[in-house]
């Protein structure tokens, strides 16, 4: 009788119960975080609370909001992109010089995407058809992107007098609403759409997931590899001219921080809604908490070092948390 198991003599519904609870902190466990973190840092200072320090808040993560979710991408087909965050800069110290050369806002806008989804098309080929691995690819690729960089700039930041329109990209207002705030929403919303209502987020998860099943099943994943590499291409040039904007500079360096944030994020992203995955509601959640963390600690006064440390410790915590709920989800 002494060997008589516990779950011999638990309810059923009790034990229904705990697992419901189980299930649900370790898919919404980083959201309840997010939401200690704000009323943490809510009830130590008041002004964190602020409308103006929220909007604040919102304008400051919405570059990484873009350029984390291009790297979702990538992820979603099983790839790493390390040159996002140099190509961040890149573009916008291109689209800067071309701007103070004499090219209209659009054509150098255009010209920047381009940049980026070129960095993505390269990192494209040279991983999936030469069979390089993409985390040496984008390593590579890191360090032409910075090569060029210092080309173009000399180390120095690209200063002058820019067209209103490119101002507007990452200082100007729509009501109350920066336009930076809108364009990384419009970028979340599209996203979405894309990876998780279009059949091609379905295939790009289908690639991510089992390379060889999606082969059999008829997917093209040389071309959904591709495309999630371009795609972080894209969106990390887009998040990038923004920035420039909103610097009021091109700043060779200035998308250098990206690459540890957008990887914690991403991966923080990976323990919500989907055991294991990347997914776009999970980054922009991973984003909202480095936000947060970030802007909290500055208000109280902390260390600039501590926050990278809490950064540090926050994506080893998440690559840990990831890789347990990929194996509990199998």
């Amino acid at each position: 009788m002494g060997d008589v198991s516990l779950k011999q003599h638990t309810p059923t519904g009790v034990r229904g119960a705990f697992v419901d609870l189980h299930g649900l902190l370790r898919r919404y466990g980083v959201l309840f975080a997010l939401m200690g973190l704000v009323i943490l840092f809510g009830a130590l200072r008041r002004e964190f609370l602020d409308p103006h320090n929220l909007v604040n808040l919102l304008r400051q993560v919405s570059m990484l909001t873009i350029a984390a979710t291009g790297l979702t991408f990538a992820m979603i087909v099983g790839e790493f992109d390390l040159s996002f965050g140099e190509v961040c800069g890149l573009a916008g110290v291109a689209v800067t010089s071309l701007l103070l050369t004499g090219y209209g806002f659009s054509t150098a806008l255009a010209c920047g995407l381009l940049l980026g989804a070129a960095f993505g098309l390269l990192n494209g080929v040279m991983t999936v058809k030469v069979g390089i691995p993409s985390f040496i690819t984008t390593l590579g690729s890191m360090s032409l992107a910075v090569g060029f960089n210092f080309f173009l700039t000399r180390g120095q930041p690209v200063y002058g007098s820019f067209p209103p329109e490119f101002s507007a990209l990452g200082r100007g207002f729509v009501g109350a609403i920066p336009i930076p705030v809108l364009v990384s929403a419009g970028v979340v919303v599209v996203s979405f759409v894309v990876a998780e209502r279009m059949a091609i987020g379905r295939y790009m998860y289908a690639t991510g997931g089992n390379i060889v099943a999606a082969m059999h099943s008829g997917i093209r994943v040389t071309r959904y590899r591709i495309l999630g590499l371009v795609l972080s291409g894209t969106y990390a040039a887009l998040a990038g001219v923004i920035l420039a904007s909103r610097l009021g500079s091109g700043q060779p360096t200035a998308g250098s921080g990206f690459l540890l944030d957008g990887f914690a994020a991403a991966f923080l992203g990976t323990t919500v809604m989907k055991d294991g995955l990347p997914n776009v509601v999970g980054t922009l959640v991973g984003v909202a908490v480095l936000g947060v963390l970030s802007n909290g600690m500055t208000l109280l006064g902390l260390p600039y070092y501590a926050e990278n440390i809490v950064k540090g410790a926050v994506l080893l915590g998440a690559v840990t948390v990831s890789r347990l709920a990929a194996r509990a989800g199998r």
